[in-house]
């Protein structure tokens, strides 16, 4: 949360996402650790440069019950019951999780377990990690998970994980 507080204090579009982000985080009266986790997971895309609106998708359930999701490869979709173009949700309905164009899991509650089961199902299925998102996921294979490939990290990788070291 600091590494991105220290982002979102600069100008620029990257550090004005960031803010939007954080205000959100801020304006909550509780906050627990599942909001802390939801927080790091929009964040951190946001963090390394990379945005992909196919991948993140919100849907209100009193609108809708079927989110968009043609021509989808992978996505996590946020059902939400108030209207809103919030970039974070805390409290949504559910999340699901769509894997070509099929949602695949349901009714999960907090983004952290979605992305974790998205995660495990991608790696299982030997899945391509969204085009737009590759550092993102690496980040979270080498770095959170321990899943080392082998292969050396990214510079932008590098330095994420150093920073975060020394914020420690």
């Amino acid at each position: 949360m600091a590494l991105f507080r220290q982002k979102a204090a600069r100008t620029g579009k990257i550090s004005e996402a960031l803010r939007d982000i954080l205000k959100i985080y801020d304006l909550q009266e509780v906050r627990d650790v599942n909001m802390k986790r939801t927080v790091a997971l929009r964040a951190l895309p946001v963090y390394m440069r990379e945005e992909d609106p196919q991948f993140f998708k919100t849907c209100n359930v009193e609108e809708s019950d079927e989110p968009g999701i043609t021509d989808t490869p992978v996505a996590l979709v946020t059902a939400v019951t108030e209207d809103t173009a919030d970039p974070v949700h805390f409290s949504p309905a559910s999340i699901s999780i769509v894997v070509e164009d099929d949602v695949v899991m349901s009714d999960i509650p907090y983004l952290a377990d979605a992305f974790a089961l998205l995660f495990g199902l991608m790696y299982a299925l030997h899945l391509n990690y969204p085009k737009k998102l590759i550092h993102t996921f690496t980040f979270i294979q080498k770095i959170l998970m321990g899943l080392d490939d082998g292969k050396p990290l990214k510079p932008c990788l590098l330095s994420l994980k150093n920073d975060l070291l020394m914020k420690e």
